[in-house]
């Protein structure tokens, strides 16, 4: 008697580890093809070498001089699934107002597990921007200590591959940056996470 409860115990042990081996597989497979995953941004890099205000009367008369190169590394955390990207619009802003949307970034395909680059490079002088007066004495109190908020922002739209549905998607990443000259070594800049906006969409 004790012979055969042994050995329903060890089948018993044997057909659970199984089970549980065959539910785990499962559930890989479902988070690899039936599941997909936003990427995940964050800034790496970025240095500022103008940042210079001539405000207006009224205030949204003002004109900016700039020169910012900001890097953002995008990660594809699916298993299996590439996603291709449409050409990235890229746009700066001070205090709620764009100044630059000069730079856009070809479409691209990026693998799964994989991360890719984006290296962007703006400048302008005298261009203009719609800052309010509140906007205008910001400006001036981050000028007294040559760091300044600025929101890099990327528009584009996403596929998963092996699926239809072409997806809005919007990153945007907050950039602390502190004024350089550019004769002298920048300082080291403090990787920022970029927050990632999607479209509600079946397929996104």
């Amino acid at each position: 008697m004790a012979f055969w409860e042994d050995w329903s115990w060890k089948k018993l042990t044997i057909w659970a580890t199984v089970i549980l081996v065959g539910v785990g597989l499962i559930v890989v497979l479902v988070v690899a093809f039936g599941v997909v995953l936003p990427p995940k941004a964050k800034a790496d890099d970025a240095v500022l070498q103008r940042f210079s205000l001539s405000p207006g009367s009224p205030a949204s008369n003002s004109t900016i001089s700039y020169n910012v190169t900001a890097t953002v590394s995008l990660w594809n955390p699916n298993i299996h699934r590439a996603i291709e990207y449409g050409p990235l619009a890229v746009a700066f802003s001070f205090n709620g107002s764009r100044f630059d949307e000069s730079a856009t970034v070809p479409a691209f395909e990026h693998k799964p597990r994989k991360e890719a680059t984006v290296l962007v490079t703006v400048g302008g002088a005298g261009k203009p921007i719609k800052l309010t007066a509140a906007g205008v004495k910001e400006f001036s109190s981050e000028n007294d200590t040559a760091k300044f908020d600025v929101e890099m922002r990327l528009d584009t739209t996403l596929q998963y591959k092996g699926r239809k549905a072409k997806c809005p998607l919007v990153v945007v990443c907050p950039l602390q940056l502190q004024l350089v000259d550019p004769d002298v070594a920048a300082t080291a800049f403090q990787r920022t996470k970029c927050t990632i906006l999607r479209a509600k969409k079946s397929g996104c």
